[in-house]
């Protein structure tokens, strides 16, 4: 599966959930709560200057104005649900004044 396909099946899935998705941001202003995706720093497995493996990180920061327990458990068991990942600790953006967690995984 490409890299564009596997971002495809992640844009379905959110979509599916019921969360407004964009990949690296949204065109037009996007109220949350919502889902924005991008890659984050690559970890590629390399020897003799050849990338032999190269697995693609994605931060998945779900951003939203009102903590609802169940939307993150939708986001951990419907989206992500087969996919191994990690979770960042809620934190306030004042500027924003929006909260936001980050899920980390490869896809």
């Amino acid at each position: 599966m490409t890299l564009e396909e596997k971002l495809e099946d992640l844009k379905k899935r959110c979509e599916t959930a019921g969360f407004p998705y964009a990949y690296g941001k949204f065109e037009k202003p996007t109220p949350p709560p919502h889902l924005i995706a991008v890659i984050a720093t690559a970890d590629n497995v390399m020897a003799d200057n050849i990338v032999y493996y190269k697995p693609t990180p994605i931060r998945l920061d779900y951003t939203y104005t009102l903590k609802d327990l169940k939307q993150q458990e939708k986001i951990e068991n419907e989206i992500l649900g087969d996919i191994a990942w990690n979770k960042t600790e809620e934190a306030y953006i004042q500027t924003e004044q929006v909260w936001q967690v980050s899920y980390y995984f490869v896809i």
